[in-house]
Formats: structure tokens, sequence, C-alpha cells
């Protein structure tokens, strides 16, 4: 019994260590900016983390090829999930605060429960089409700023972070097709891969801009990838071991709240009555939408690791 329990405390707080450096990554972001121009920043971030996964698939359990048939799904979700979401959520970073952004990325799981029920034509219960309603207008909230207290292309930010999660979106659906029949930490290498390679050539669009990066920038570059996107993800899987699928996602909501409170101690972003409004709401519909309507059964650690909600 006292193995069980403590056994349930780590994947607790490994769940909770991961959602923490997630959370911290909108402010990582913020700051890496005084050097780093956004595509540039991501490129550096994942060729960083690719490095790491690669000597980590060396290991014999994850020592696995892609199957021929798998290289395509893989590539797209790459391109999709690491490439399109890395690029579009940093240009957009630079126009909105990390607080709104952090709580706009909320509402990605109904972005793709939405794109889900048109593209597999599944019906969505009363409670799920209220839940989406909701988050829907916190949103709304969240993005409304009077004409003249706006900030240049602060709208088109918000526009971009709602493509990226539809970008996002896709990457669930073409990872769904693989995801049972390879090493999560293989899975992601090579996707993060794909995505690194597709990435690159678009940082040369910035290199006018490109510059030296101070000790702080560069930290907060090696935060990103070697934290965010692989000891995040490693602490992540641990805790999917032993927690249901339902404590998890309910967890998950807490990566809001985690990333306005960094905003606010690290960045010193005002949290205003219009944000603590707009996010409330937003993990309200979220919440009400991922509501099971039946008992289900449990996924497989993989399956549940894909339907996460995506991070910084």
């Amino acid at each position: 019994m006292g193995n069980t329990s403590k056994s349930g405390a780590v994947s607790y707080l490994s769940i909770l260590g991961a959602l923490i450096i997630w959370s911290s990554s909108f402010v990582a972001i913020k700051i890496a900016y005084e050097t780093y121009p956004p595509i540039t920043l991501g490129a550096a971030r994942f060729v960083a983390a690719t490095l790491i996964l690669g000597v980590l698939t060396l290991l014999p359990k994850n020592r696995i090829r892609l199957e021929k048939k798998d290289i395509l799904p893989v590539a797209v979700s790459g391109l999709m999930g690491i490439t399109l979401y890395a690029v579009l959520q940093n240009i957009a970073m630079q126009w909105t605060s990390a607080s709104s952004a952090t709580l706009i990325i909320a509402s990605y799981p109904i972005i793709t429960l939405l794109l889900e029920t048109l593209i597999y034509k599944t019906k969505l219960s009363a409670v799920k089409v209220i839940g989406i309603l909701i988050a829907i207008g916190g949103v709304v909230i969240l993005s409304y700023v009077k004409a003249e207290a706006r900030q240049q292309n602060e709208l088109l930010g918000i526009v971009l972070l709602i493509v990226a999660g539809i970008a996002w979106a896709f990457y669930n659906f073409l990872t769904k097709k693989v995801v049972n029949r390879y090493p999560s930490i293989s899975l992601l290498f090579y996707q993060t891969l794909f995505g690194t390679l597709f990435m690159l050539p678009l940082s040369l669009f910035e290199r006018a801009q490109w510059q030296a990066p101070t000790l702080t920038t560069f930290s907060m570059m090696l935060f990103l990838g070697v934290f965010c996107s692989v000891i995040a993800f490693l602490l992540y899987n641990l805790g999917l071991k032993k927690l249901s699928p339902s404590s998890v996602t309910s967890m998950l909501n807490l990566v809001p709240i985690f990333g306005v409170f960094f905003s606010w101690l690290l960045l010193g972003e005002r949290v205003t009555l219009q944000k603590v409004i707009g996010g409330t709401i937003v993990i309200l519909g979220v919440m009400l939408s991922l509501r099971k309507s039946k008992p289900e059964f449990e996924l497989p650690e993989s399956a549940v690791e894909q339907e996460k909600q995506p991070v910084g």
C-alpha cells in the first residue's frame, strides 16, 4: 500500500513538474526575443531538442526506424506540430502578452474537438456544445481590446495563435495514425527532426536580424529546447504510467493559471479583470467540452499522450 501511494505521489509530482515547465515557456520566449528573431528561436530550440532526443533514441528500447508507410504522416505531423505551430506561435508572441497567449492556447482542445467533428462527422452532446460555446465566448472576451488601446498587430497575433491551434489539431490527427507503433521517445524524435528540417530554411529569412545572443537569451533558448521540448515530455510520460486520462486532463487546466502567474511574476504583466474573467470562462468551457458522458475504457499511454493540449 505504501509503495502504491508513493508511486501515485511521484506520478502527480511528475505531471505537475511538466506543467510548471511548460507554463513558464511563454515567459522564456518573451525574454529570448531580446536577441533571437521568432523563427530563428524556434529553429535553435528544436535543434537542441533533436540532438538530445537523438541520443535517447540510441537506447536499445528506442532504437526503431520508421516504416516506409509511416514516413509521410510522421513528416507531415512534424511540419504541422513542430514547424507551423512553433513559427505561428513565436511570431504571434511578438504582438501579444505572454499571459494572453497562455489563456488563448488553453482553448486549443476546443479547436481540435470542432475539427474532429467536421472531419470525422462525430456527434456532439448538448454538454459539449455548451462547453464549446462558453470557451469561444471566453476567447472573444480575451481578444477584445478597444481600438484606442490596441497595440500594433495585437489582433493579428491573436488570429495567428488560433491558426496555430488548427495546425496543432491536425498534428494530433496525423499522430494518432502511428502513435501505437513506436515508443513515444522515438516518435517524438522523428517528428522533431522533420519539423526542425522544415524550419531551418525559414529562419534564413531572418538573417538581417541575427545577432549574438546574451547569456540570458541563450539560456532561455536552451531552457526551451532542453526542458520544455524534452524533459517536460519525459516527466509527463512518467506521470501517465499511473494516472488515469481524466486526472491528467484535469491537471492540464493548471497550465494557463501557472502561465499567467509566471507572466505577472517574471515579466510584470498586468493581470486584468478581463483576463481573469475570459480565462476562467475558457477553462470552464474546455472542462465541459472534455467531460465524458459515459464511463469509458482507459486509453493506452501513448494515445493519451497525444490528447494533451499543446504547450510551449
